[in-house]
C-alpha cells in the first residue's frame, strides 16, 4: 500500500490491527523523519501519515528495542503537531474511530519541541476523543494490540474528509449549543499586523453596519468558537486556519464565504474541507489588487499583506448575498491607506513593496 488516502475509498476509511506492534517516535526530525508502526510483517504504510498527496514519513527498515510495553489495545493518533492549524486538519484525522474499547491514543510528536500534549490541544481532545487518555511517545513502545485508524483527514485530496470523519464530527459536536449571532465575520485585524489585508478595521466597519458580529477566535475558548460558528447563517472572513475550526461543524443551509487575503493557492484546503461538511463549495472572493511583502521576495506567502479593490469586494458580497448593496460600502480614505501600509512595515521590522496582481 503506497497510495495516499482519498475521501471516498482505500485505506482512509479501514482500519489495520496489528498485533505486537512497535510504534517509533523520530529520531531525528525534519521534512521526512524515520518513524511509524514495526508490526510482524515489517513497516505498517497504514500508519504512515500524508500530506499533499507525499508520504511525509520514511518507512522503517527495522524496529529499534523498545523502552517500554504496553498491555492491552491502543489506538494510534499519528503526528502531534503544534501548530494551530496543522493540528486541526493533521492531528485530528484519526479520531474517527469511535467504537473501538481502547485504553488510550498514542501519538508522535512532529518536531522536537512538543514534549507533550500542550493547552492547544486538550480542549479538541476533551470534546472529540472524551474520556479516552491521551499520549505522546518520545522512546519506542512496544504495544500488546495496536488499532491504526486510516487517515480520514488532512491537505491534499483528503482535505474533503472520509464520510467517517465527517460523522465523526457531526456525532461529537451535536450538543454544541446554536445561540450565537446570525452573522459573523471572522477577523484577522489584532494578531499583529501580518498576514492579513490593509485597513480590515474598514471592512469591520461595513460588516458591522449590515448586521454582522466581529469575531476574534484568538480571544474564545474552543467551545466559544464553536458555537458562534454553528449558530450562523452567514460567515465571512480573510482565509486562515480559524476557517479549519468552522470547517468542523459547517452545515449544508449556511453561506460561507472566504476572502482571499494573498495571492497563493493555500485557502484550497479550506475551501475542499468546508465542501467535504456542507456538500457544495464556498464562496472564494477574490478581489485583489496587489500584495505587500518585503524586497528580496518574489512572491506572497503566509506573511505577506493584501491590498483589497474595495469596490470589487462589496460587489462580489453583494452578488454573494453577504450584504445588500454594494453602493452602500464607505472604501478606506487614501490617507488610511496610506497609515495601514506604515503599521505593517512597523509591524514587520522592514519596509515593503507593492506586487501588482
Amino acid at each position: 500500500m503506497d497510495q495516499p488516502p482519498h475521501p471516498d475509498h482505500g485505506w482512509s476509511r479501514g482500519v489495520t490491527v496489528v498485533e505486537n506492534a512497535v510504534v517509533v517516535p523520530p529520531r531525528s526530525f525534519g521534512e521526512h523523519p524515520v518513524c511509524g508502526v514495526w508490526g510482524p510483517d515489517g513497516d505498517v504504510p497504514e500508519a504512515a501519515h500524508w500530506r499533499d498527496e507525499k508520504r511525509v514519513p520514511r518507512p522503517l527498515a527495522e524496529p529499534p528495542e523498545p523502552a517500554a510495553r504496553l498491555s492491552g489495545t491502543h489506538l494510534f493518533g499519528g503526528f502531534l503537531f503544534g501548530h494551530f492549524g496543522h493540528f486541526v486538519v493533521e492531528s485530528l484525522a484519526r479520531l474517527w474511530l469511535t467504537s473501538e474499547p481502547a485504553q488510550g491514543w498514542l501519538f508522535l510528536p512532529r518536531r522536537v519541541h512538543i514534549k507533550g500534549v500542550q493547552r492547544l490541544h486538550r480542549p479538541f481532545f476533551n470534546l472529540l476523543a472524551p474520556e479516552m487518555p491521551v499520549s505522546l511517545l518520545r522512546e519506542p513502545v512496544a504495544v500488546e494490540r495496536l488499532v491504526i485508524p486510516g487517515q480520514g483527514f488532512g491537505l491534499g485530496a483528503i482535505a474533503r474528509g472520509t464520510p467517517e470523519f465527517r460523522a465523526m464530527l457531526r456525532l461529537r459536536t451535536a450538543r454544541i449549543r446554536s445561540n450565537g449571532p446570525r452573522r459573523i465575520y471572522v477577523s484577522r485585524s489584532a494578531l499583529g499586523g501580518q498576514g492579513g489585508v490593509l485597513n480590515e478595521t474598514a471592512i469591520e466597519r461595513n460588516l458591522a453596519r449590515e448586521g454582522y458580529a466581529i469575531m476574534h477566535p484568538q480571544t474564545m475558548t474552543l467551545r466559544e468558537q464553536l458555537i458562534w460558528y454553528k449558530s450562523a447563517s452567514h460567515v465571512l472572513g480573510l482565509d486562515g486556519s480559524a476557517f479549519h475550526l468552522l470547517g468542523l461543524v459547517a452545515r449544508p443551509e449556511q453561506t460561507i464565504g472566504i476572502i482571499l487575503r494573498r495571492s497563493t493557492g493555500d485557502y484550497a484546503n479550506i475551501a475542499a474541507q468546508i465542501e467535504g461538511m456542507q456538500g457544495h463549495p464556498p464562496a472564494v472572493i477574490d478581489a485583489l489588487r496587489a500584495n505587500w511583502m518585503p524586497p528580496d521576495r518574489a512572491n506572497p506567502n503566509f506573511l505577506s499583506t493584501g491590498e483589497l479593490d474595495h469596490a470589487a469586494l462589496a460587489e462580489r458580497l453583494e452578488a454573494g448575498g453577504f450584504i445588500a448593496k454594494a453602493q452602500a460600502w464607505r472604501a478606506p480614505e487614501e490617507a488610511e491607506v496610506e497609515e495601514a501600509i506604515r503599521a505593517v512595515e512597523a509591524a514587520g521590522g522592514q519596509p515593503l513593496v507593492r506586487r501588482v496582481v
